[in-house]
Order: structure tokens, then C-alpha cells, then sequence
């Protein structure tokens, strides 16, 4: 069984399975085009599948779109240590002239319910105009 990569599915949101030829079982979330695409070629392969025990934590990549501010990355990354989050990296850049930066994150988070109080909480920062899952 592995995660798929097109769409990185977290413990607590829904999930569908897919019989690959070479690889198993690959889990996408339930709204993933390329798995639809796929069910709808070979609907024969669709396996249903459903979470088991998680730890370690999960990777997600989070996109926060925002004006461009002293102290934005000092207030984000606290925020994320908060929700006991753990950044993996931490990506950026400003428009010239525009006074926005737009931020990529990789984080580590426990389970999809964890991801969405984060992104909520990040929206509601200061500046952070739309905090996203990428």
C-alpha cells in the first residue's frame, strides 16, 4: 500500500483505493482527478480502502499567500509549532513592487483534522490573505 503522490491523502480524510500493475494498492483522496480518471478507465481495479493506526506523522504542502510584512515568517512559524506542527521546509519569494510574498511550506502534521485547524489558524494571521493545502 502506498500514499499517492499526485494527491497526498491524510489520516481522517476520505480515501479510495486503486490496484496499480506494478505497486499495489495506491490511497488518493476522494476528490483526486487522477484517481477518477483512472476508475473511470479500469473500474475493475477500484478497491475500497479506509485508514488504519497512523503515527510518525504525515508530509503536507501548504501555500500562504500574503502581504509582505516584518515579523510574517516569525508569526507563521510560531503559529505551526503551536498546533505541535513541524516544518521540513520552508520556500518563498515577493513580487517586486507588489508588497506580497507567497510562502511554501512543508510540514509535518499528524492527520488531515490537525492540517485543517493550521490553515484556519494561518488565514486568520495578520496579513495571510489565503492559507492553503497545495
Amino acid at each position: 500500500v502506498q500514499i499517492a503522490r499526485c494527491c497526498h491523502p491524510l489520516p481522517g480524510e476520505a480515501i479510495k483505493g486503486y490496484l496499480t500493475r506494478s505497486r499495489g494498492i495506491s490511497v488518493h483522496r476522494a476528490d483526486c482527478a487522477a484517481w477518477a480518471r483512472l476508475a473511470a478507465k479500469e473500474p475493475q481495479r477500484v478497491l475500497p480502502v479506509e485508514w488504519g493506526a497512523s503515527g510518525g506523522g504525515h508530509e503536507a504542502a501548504v501555500t500562504l499567500d500574503a502581504v509582505d510584512r516584518k515579523h510574517l515568517l516569525k508569526d507563521v512559524t510560531n503559529l505551526i509549532a503551536q498546533e505541535d506542527a513541524h516544518v521540513l521546509s520552508i520556500d518563498g519569494g515577493a513580487s517586486r513592487g507588489a508588497g506580497r510574498v507567497q510562502l511554501r511550506l512543508e510540514l509535518r502534521v499528524e492527520d488531515f483534522g490537525q492540517l485543517s485547524r493550521l490553515l484556519g489558524r494561518l488565514e486568520a494571521l495578520p496579513g495571510v490573505e489565503r492559507a492553503r493545502r497545495a
